[in-house]
């Protein structure tokens, strides 16, 4: 459990930080109002002084120096202005992350994605789309990912390798060593709030890079050298020595040529039109390349900053500081100051876009410059890049999860065992419902061979409980808290069957839709891995007939059985249990509730799971409640 001297109070820290942040955004604006309407004002100023100097009651040279001190301050106030709305950008990054975890630890996702939204931030993971991939073992059922889903709860994790990474962990299990070392790294980040929202409010500043510019930024870093005449079409080897050369013979013939010493015109006119022809030619390799490099210059401005808060972090745990480790590489120079160069040069590529760029180009060479830059780069560091944006992303996922763990200081980090299925919680709860909301309970899932059977009436609480134990092994798994009060889990592989979607265009009934996602967690359970499967079916075979049912589910349950998993089953049909060989082999539990005893027709539904099998029924209660017992 996270220490709650931590942060015991999250919410009353949030609501302090967004009464901060309130007020520094507000005074910020005020300051870069004036300080721009000032700047107008000494601009309009300055002009008119200069433009009538001879107009004036003054003498001109005391006109002429007004304008020049009026030119002097404008530029300090733009300088001045642009550090104002660059403090202005960070204290709205963190007046966001103040608002975004109130509205977290409430569960009010539609205010969460509103205040995002608001602010201009798009996290991936939350789009509808995101968990909507049926095929996936369980993240529909469970609500992994989308607009209301166990990633709303986490922290932001505002760049694309941060949510690339995250999303990976999410939707897959790990090894148990690797569970820990992540474990350590949510602990240790958890207890250092300051320097986790200052790096994530540094985050929040970058541009968002799309996946495809990502992956076009990775194949732009392993093109071939442009020097040295590669296979396609790179310049040839001596390219950079005749740009060092030419212009600097020319350009001193051509300035001597102005001033009428005796230089001939063709002099400097013929190495010219030698440079013009060397341009046009070098430009059908270079023109590529470069264009390329520029399209990546806005998407990673900004990057150098946030490497060099994660190199400066001194947190004293195994894994912060591996991670911490993996940005110096065997160029020297520290991740934040080669990606700052990185940074120059595609500013540099991007500058081909300027009007007196075809003009000065040809006479220094710049193409050749830049890209030689651009080249001794990639050679110096190209090599490194995956690796240092890899540990990028990963203290961005872990910085997600430290904030879940900030946020719910009674949650359990799980104790996490090797080798047999185990899954043992106390105070197990649904993370997605707010604490009001929730119930909690004690729960152990039996080793292979056996099954916990669930039974209760429509609405009592037997879907939940099979969310809530799902997500404890999901979120377990990734390295963060779980909600429970206490946990000892194993690595698990997690399947469910519980949100059956029929589907129109696929021609897909939904008897048949269950029939292949069973079919699917069969095949998962009989694969042969090491790692334990983890079942979560939730009404087997609703599409049939009762007896029909029942056959099937004995023989899908049977099956499981025989496999290296374990889980558990939720039933209306109380003759399940009723089988020689399922019966022996399940823990019983149910969910009940409760009539109106003056004989109303209102249900209550306490959502205590209790020992034994379920023996009430509500589907009539439930019909003359909505007026259709008629």
């Amino acid at each position: 459990m996270v220490d709650p001297s931590a942060e015991s109070h999250p919410g009353d820290r949030y609501r302090e930080m967004e009464a901060r942040w309130s007020a520094e955004v507000s005074e910020l604006e005020t300051r870069a109002r004036s300080i721009e309407v000032t700047r107008l004002a000494v601009f309009v100023g300055g002009a008119v002084v200069g433009l009538l100097h001879r107009e004036l009651p003054l003498p001109s040279w005391v006109a002429l120096g007004m304008a020049a001190i009026a030119a002097v301050v404008f530029v300090v106030l733009v300088v001045r202005h642009r550090r104002a709305r660059a403090e202005l950008r960070r204290a709205r990054a963190s007046l966001l992350l103040a608002v975004a975890g109130t509205h977290r630890r409430v569960r009010d996702f539609g205010a969460l994605l509103d205040a995002y939204e608001e602010y201009g931030f798009v996290d991936p993971l939350l789009d509808p789309l995101a968990g909507a991939d049926d095929a996936h073992p369980y993240a529909v059922d469970l609500d992994v990912l989308g607009p209301a889903s166990v990633r709303a709860l986490l922290g932001p994790t505002p760049t694309t390798v941060g949510s690339a990474t995250l999303a990976e962990w999410l939707l897959n299990s790990a090894p148990a060593e690797e569970v820990r070392r992540r474990q350590g790294a949510v602990r240790a980040l958890a207890g250092h709030a300051p320097e986790r929202e200052e790096r994530t409010a540094e985050a929040l500043l970058l541009k968002p890079m799309a996946e495809s510019e990502w992956k076009g930024f990775l194949e732009w870093v392993d093109r071939p050298p442009v020097f040295g005449g590669n296979d396609e079409g790179g310049l040839p080897g001596w390219a950079p020595l005749a740009a060092r050369v030419l212009p600097a013979v020319s350009l001193p013939l051509f300035a001597a040529w102005s001033i009428s010493l005796p230089v001939p015109w063709w002099s400097w006119g013929g190495l010219w039109l030698l440079q013009f022809g060397l341009t046009w030619r070098w430009s059908w390799s270079l023109t590529p390349f470069l264009s390329a490099g520029s399209r990546y210059s806005s998407g990673l401005r900004g990057y150098h900053a946030l490497f060099r808060l994660w190199e400066g972090t001194e947190i004293d745990e195994t894994e912060v500081q591996a991670l911490r480790g993996r940005f110096r590489g065997d160029t020297g120079s520290p991740a934040s100051d080669e990606i700052r160069s990185l940074e120059r040069w595609l500013d540099a590529a991007e500058s081909r876009a300027s009007m007196f760029y075809h003009v000065l180009s040809p006479l220094v060479f710049w193409d050749v410059h830049v890209a030689l830059g651009l080249d001794r780069w990639r050679q110096r560091a190209g090599s490194h890049v995956r690796e240092w944006f890899d540990a990028l992303g990963r203290f961005e996922a872990l910085n997600a999860l430290a904030t879940l763990a900030a946020d719910e200081p009674g949650w359990a980090f799980p104790d996490f065992s090797d080798g047999a299925a185990t899954f043992r919680c106390e105070g197990l709860g649904h993370p997605l419902l707010t604490r009001e909301e929730r119930r909690v309970s004690d729960l152990e899932l039996d080793p292979p061979g056996r099954f916990l059977l669930v039974t209760g009436s429509n609405m009592s609480g037997k879907s939940t409980l099979l969310r809530s134990i799902g997500l404890a092994a999901v979120l377990g798994q990734t390295g963060s808290v779980v909600c429970a009060s206490r946990a000892e889990l194993s690595s698990l592989r997690t399947f469910t069957s519980m949100r059956i979607r029929d589907s129109l265009t696929a021609g897909v009934s939904h008897f048949m839709a269950e029939l292949l996602r069973l079919k699917a967690l069969v095949d998962a359970a009989s694969d042969g891995s090491e790692t334990p499967l983890l079942y979560l079916v939730d009404e087997v075979l609703q599409g049939t007939n009762s007896e029909e049912r029942r056959i099937a589910a004995q023989r899908i349950v049977a099956h499981l059985l025989e496999c290296n998993a374990i889980g558990a089953v939720t039933t209306h049909d109380l003759a399940l249990h009723g089988d020689s060989a399922l019966d022996p082999a399940s823990t019983k539990v149910h969910f009940r509730e409760t009539v109106d005893p003056d004989g109303g027709s209102v249900l209550t539904f306490d959502y205590v799971l209790r020992p034994g099998l379920a023996t009430s029924r509500n589907a009539l209660k439930l019909l003359k409640m909505v007026g259709l017992d008629e």
